[in-house]
């Protein structure tokens, strides 16, 4: 999985309950001024809990917890990605 944009547009949830996947709008934070929690208050309702794919991803089988891997691009872009 990996985030939009060179400064990361978009953070990606996954609904606990359903599995379906949420993207929250940085700019809507980062230059409206809107909260997070707010944002996030709809999906949380309704899924009790959001997994955030930046630091949760579990595997369901082993347990194992996977974490991003800064990756260089052309020398100059860095990404962060999740080997599953």
């Amino acid at each position: 999985m990996f985030e939009s944009g060179m400064g990361g547009d978009f953070e990606t949830y996954i609904g606990a309950a359903s599995g379906t996947i949420y993207r929250l709008d940085l700019g809507k934070i980062h230059y409206q001024g809107k909260d997070r929690s707010v944002l996030l208050a709809q999906a949380i309702n309704t899924e009790g809990h959001l997994i955030c794919t930046s630091g949760e991803i579990r595997c369901k089988i082993c347990g194992t917890k996977f974490t991003p891997t800064s990756i260089g691009v052309d020398g100059e872009e860095i990404v962060d990605a999740w080997e599953l």
